[in-house]
């Protein structure tokens, strides 16, 4: 049986784990604190990712594994911790002859303008935690190791929607800007697919194919899930951005479950 660490055993780590192991995988990870575990199959170990953490007998056992999954938000580390905490492990889980790494970014390393953005547009990345991001994707693409580094956009599922926070707002802005979202059920089916394909450097975004506008999409969501409606002001010079997915349907068959935002209501 193949082994796969998972860093980040939160939101997105711990089902991805849940269905790696389904699938016959031996799956650890980590978590900044660690308390009693009801997944018996799953080993968890304790990280707090900094620049100079010690490489413990426990991160040892961590590391050795034939996969390594990195999943971990900049927005909780700053920013040499984050940097150089990425890189300390990557080091050391090549020297354990871990031999496939996925980094899960984010396609916020591209800016808030108008256009199309698929695999082949260069980032330029805005925000300091995007400018984080970016950082480490071109540090681990110079490695000699497989590597994917996934892009997803706005992650939604279970109870987790953005719906929540803009119900019964107003003069909310971008009425007619296209939404870039993707479930969270795609973005493990996704992660897996490559888990199972390891082959050299490899870029993908994760984003449904079909992008309504905000206005639309946000209080069609709101009515279908009895919330308070939003308003939106007038949007004159609407922005137009739009992130493209289709590379890993294109490279592997891929298929979204969830192609439309339409169908990602909260539950």
């Amino acid at each position: 049986m193949k082994k796969v660490t998972i860093i980040g055993l939160g939101w997105l780590g711990m089902p991805l784990a849940e269905q790696l192991i389904q699938q016959g995988w031996i799956v650890k990870g980590s978590k900044r604190e660690v308390t009693e575990n009801s997944q018996t199959k799953l080993r968890q170990y304790p990280l707090l990712l900094t620049a100079n953490f010690p490489i413990t007998s426990e991160i040892e056992q961590l590391l050795n594994s034939d996969a390594l999954v990195i999943n971990i938000p900049p927005s909780k580390i700053n920013e040499i911790d984050y940097i150089d905490g990425i890189k300390r492990l990557v080091s050391y889980a090549i020297l354990q002859n871990v031999q496939h790494i996925i980094f899960v970014s984010s396609t916020s390393v591209f800016p808030q303008q108008s256009g199309l953005f698929d695999e082949n547009t260069i980032p330029d990345a805005e925000e300091k935690s995007a400018q984080t991001l970016l950082a480490v994707e071109n540090w681990l693409l110079s490695q000699q190791i497989d590597v994917d580094i996934v892009r997803p956009a706005g992650l939604v599922g279970k109870k987790r929607h953005p719906v929540y926070y803009l119900s019964g707002k107003t003069d909310l802005k971008n009425a007619l800007q296209p939404v870039n979202l993707v479930h969270l059920d795609d973005c493990i089916r996704a992660i897996i697919c490559l888990l199972n394909s390891s082959k050299g450097k490899r870029v993908y975004h994760l984003v449904a194919p079909i992008h309504p506008a905000r206005e639309e999409y946000y209080r069609f969501v709101a009515k279908q899930c009895k919330l308070a409606d939003l308003h939106f002001l007038a949007d004159k010079q609407p922005l137009i951005r739009v992130i493209q997915g289709e590379k890993i349907c294109r490279d592997f068959g891929f298929s979204y479950q969830y192609d439309n935002p339409m169908q990602m209501l909260p539950n």
